[in-house]
C-alpha cells in the first residue's frame, strides 16, 4: 500500500513539475513578445497624424501621463516623504499619483472639462 502511495506521489511530483517547466517556458515566450512590442511602442511616432488614429471614435482615445519626479513633488508637501519613499517607494508614488489624479480632476472641472481620471497601475 505504502509503495502505491510513493508510486502516485511521484506521478504527481513530476507531472507538477512539468506543468511548472511548461508554463515558465511560456512565461519567458510572454515576457520576450510584450518586451518586444513595448519597444515597438517606444520607437513608433505618435506624434504624427495616422488614418487609423485619426478615424478613431472619440470613446477610444485616451490621454497618458506619467509623473516623472514623484519624490519630489511629495517631499514639496511633506519632510517625511524622503522616509517614506526608503522603506515604502511604491506607497510613496501611489499617494503622489491619487493625489495628482484629484487634483487633476479639480482642475478639469473648473474649466468645465468633463472627464473621467484614473490612475492605473502597472505597465
Amino acid at each position: 500500500m505504502s509503495t502505491l502511495i510513493a508510486v502516485v506521489a511521484l506521478l504527481v511530483a513530476t507531472a507538477a513539475a512539468a506543468v511548472a517547466w511548461r508554463l515558465q517556458r511560456a512565461n519567458k515566450a510572454l515576457r520576450a513578445e510584450t518586451i518586444g512590442l513595448m519597444w515597438r511602442l517606444e520607437q513608433a511616432d505618435l506624434s504624427a497624424p495616422r488614418t487609423a488614429q485619426a478615424e478613431l471614435p472619440l470613446e477610444d482615445r485616451l490621454l497618458s501621463i506619467r509623473i516623472l519626479n514623484p519624490l519630489e513633488l511629495a517631499s514639496a508637501q511633506s519632510k517625511a516623504a524622503a522616509m517614506l519613499h526608503r522603506v515604502r517607494p511604491a506607497l510613496l508614488s501611489k499617494m503622489v499619483y491619487d493625489q495628482a489624479a484629484e487634483s487633476l480632476r479639480e482642475r478639469l472641472a473648473d474649466e468645465g472639462v468633463v472627464a473621467e481620471v484614473r490612475v492605473h497601475a502597472g505597465r
